[in-house]
């Protein structure tokens, strides 16, 4: 028999042998030998499979093996890969030879299952409140504040540093302004405005000459506008030091002459000024402390409404005045009422009459220096007070008219 003879037989050989493999049927599994069962399919979250095909074929002239290792491996559950193997013979053992001509017929498929994916959303910090969507997670941040207080001076701005260059109060203007151009300057206006009663004015109606004013520093209540100070609340100096060094010249006239908030100037008893000068809370304090709230919840609107600094000290006098207010003072402060003059009906008393002497007009007599200055600013302060309210500063001692005459002097604000 020719060798091409003996090739065809061991074809048909086999393909019988072949056919008649396909014919048995395994009592090992119940279902059709292309698919998987559904339980092989279930438990892919903790069985894998790994198919590793050896094709270990050895070619010759006369027959090719196929060799398939399927091996199942049950330990690897945190995978979560599927793995499922389609065979196109009947057999179910682990390991099977099948011949074949020119390709194998044991024909092994893997299909793999991606892992599931899995999406952790963030944790909300404690305090906050999380509304989450299909699309996005939005959290909103409870307000920590404990009050309005609180939140007045997380408003502040807190610095330490120094002003890089020297205080100098005539950068900060000449003296009082007439904005309105009525020729009340904004000592007067402030004095109008501040006084409980109807107040006077000069034949001009340039200037005050009486009213009743409440010194809140002191708790008092003033008759004689001579004897009143016109205090800028935040001192310029201590406004130059928390930021205003740096403003244009424009800038802090508008701070010296402000009248548009009703807080920014307050008159003041002379002493109470005096004793101030250009501290803060943290080194002065109101005598009366009873305006102690009033006082600190103005201070801190004033530097939040300038962008004007803080330090770590002033912030804790500030904090520690506003712990004394029942509630959050009003926009605008009132004094307390006037105390009134009450008469008795079953008493009768004589007041005597007094004749008021008024000065007459020194005209322009005397100067802050040389021959007819005065010794001390005392000194002058008690002769401008004795004739500004009835001329005005006819001696031109009030440069730059805040009601202090010859500051220079020694003794001087």
């Amino acid at each position: 028999m020719g060798q091409q003879a003996r090739r065809r037989w061991l074809v048909l050989f086999a393909a019988l042998v072949a056919f008649g493999s396909g014919c048995q049927v395994s009592v090992e599994d119940p279902l059709p030998q292309t698919e998987t069962a559904p339980s092989q399919k279930a438990t892919s979250a903790e069985t894998s499979l790994t198919v590793d095909s050896q094709a270990a074929a050895t070619e010759s002239d006369e027959t090719a093996k196929s060799e398939t290792t399927l091996r199942q491996s049950n330990g690897n559950s945190a995978s979560g890969v599927a793995t499922t193997t389609s065979r196109s013979t009947s057999s179910s053992t682990a390991s099977q030879n099948s011949p074949t001509s020119s390709v194998n017929q044991a024909a092994v498929s893997t299909v793999t299952t991606a892992p599931a994916t899995t999406t952790t959303l963030r944790q909300p910090a404690p305090g906050t409140t999380t509304s989450t969507t299909t699309t996005s997670t939005t959290t909103t941040v409870a307000s920590s504040n404990g009050g309005w207080d609180e939140e007045l001076l997380e408003g502040l701005i807190v610095s330490n540093s120094s002003a890089p260059v020297s205080y100098d109060r005539d950068d900060w203007g000449s003296g009082w302004s007439d904005a309105d151009g009525d020729c009340m300057n904004a000592r007067h206006e402030v004095l109008k405005t501040e006084s409980v009663d109807q107040t006077q004015v000069s034949s001009s109606g340039c200037t005050v000459t009486g009213g009743r004013w409440y010194g809140a520093f002191t708790g008092t209540w003033v008759t004689n506008p001579s004897s009143l100070d016109i205090d800028h609340f935040v001192p310029l100096a201590n406004a130059h030091a928390s930021g205003g060094w740096a403003w244009s010249s424009a800038t802090k006239h508008n701070y010296y002459n402000d009248l548009s908030d009703p807080k920014h100037l307050i008159a003041v008893t002379a002493s109470a000024n005096r004793s101030k000068g250009s501290r803060g809370p943290e080194s002065w304090k109101p005598a009366d402390t009873s305006y102690w709230c009033v006082y600190a919840h103005t201070w801190a609107t004033i530097k939040t409404r300038w962008e004007l600094t803080v330090t770590t000290s002033e912030l804790a006098a500030l904090t520690s005045m506003l712990n004394t207010c029942d509630s959050q003072p009003a926009s605008t402060w009132t004094p307390p009422a006037a105390p009134t003059t009450t008469s008795s009906t079953t008493t009768t008393t004589t007041v005597p009459t007094t004749t008021k002497t008024i000065p007459a007009n020194p005209g322009n007599t005397r100067n802050c220096s040389g021959a007819t200055g005065f010794s001390t600013y005392a000194e002058a302060k008690a002769w401008f007070d004795t004739y500004f309210p009835y001329y005005g500063d006819v001696a031109k001692l009030d440069g730059d008219g805040d009601g202090e005459p010859c500051e220079s002097l020694p003794g001087g604000p």
